[in-house]
């Protein structure tokens, strides 16, 4: 092998592995975007489902308050009912 094909070998040689360098550093940026984007919606997530089950217990707080015997009495004095001792 000649000096020049070695000097040409080792150049290509060269070029390819910093070619493969920097498709891996492309992939492994695109990567961690995609992680974060990722952990970014799991916590909108979490936080979505946090905010339903709080609507979810203060409907079930109105709704034992609307079965409640003190507001079927509230309800009645509004229209006008009245209750003899």
């Amino acid at each position: 092998m000649t000096e020049e094909k070695r000097n040409k070998l080792i150049a290509a040689v060269t070029v390819n592995v910093i070619l493969l360098i920097v498709i891996l550093a492309v992939v492994l940026v695109y990567q961690l975007i995609e992680i974060s984007v990722k952990n970014n919606r799991k916590k909108q997530y979490a936080q979505e489902i946090q905010s339903y089950y709080e609507e979810l217990e203060k409907a079930e707080n109105s709704l034992d308050y609307y079965q409640s015997d003190e507001y079927l009495k509230q309800l009645a004095f509004k229209y006008g009912f009245d209750f003899p001792d």
